[in-house]
């Protein structure tokens, strides 16, 4: 449900049940070693994955749509031009502070080869106990629930 999910790379070692960040969050490490490096990893690819990437975390963030009452933390802005919009909160950033002047901040929803994408926007864990938002995410979730038996929806992490 959070778009910035591939902001790092990590490596999962099966033996030990144990994840080992890579490279990324401005870091990479060989494995014996670590060094400052990229911040995000997958710039474009996450754009074509996921369709959006990591606005800024320190800026100030105004929402002209606010149903959640949710307060600026990580959001995703919209980049991939074959995201369909869901939910619009218009954003407004200052010029300095941003990538881009007003991104588009929005749920949305991305075909990506044979599954679907749906990305709030904004961060999950901040609004999940939001009882419009519960009543909002339950109206999703009965529409884009899996017709098949084989399929599973995620729950918010």
């Amino acid at each position: 449900m959070d778009g910035n999910v591939f902001y790092a790379g990590v490596k999962y070692d099966r033996n030990t049940h144990t994840i080992t960040l890579m490279l990324g969050h401005g870091w990479a490490y060989n494995g014996k070693s670590a060094w400052k490096n990229v911040r995000e990893r997958w710039g474009n690819e996450t754009s074509q994955w996921v369709g959006s990437n990591f606005s800024c975390l320190s800026c100030n963030i105004t929402f002209a749509n606010n149903p959640f009452q949710y307060k600026h933390h990580e959001e995703q802005y919209v980049t991939n031009p074959n995201d369909l919009i869901l939910l619009n909160y218009p954003a407004s950033i200052s010029l300095q502070q941003s990538k881009t002047a007003d991104p588009q901040i929005a749920m949305y929803e991305l075909n990506y080869h044979k599954g679907k994408v749906i990305t709030l926007g904004i961060y999950s864990d901040d609004i999940k106990a939001n009882s419009k938002f519960n009543k909002f995410f339950d109206s999703l979730l009965v529409k884009y629930a899996p017709k098949s038996p084989t399929l599973s929806i995620c729950p918010i992490s």
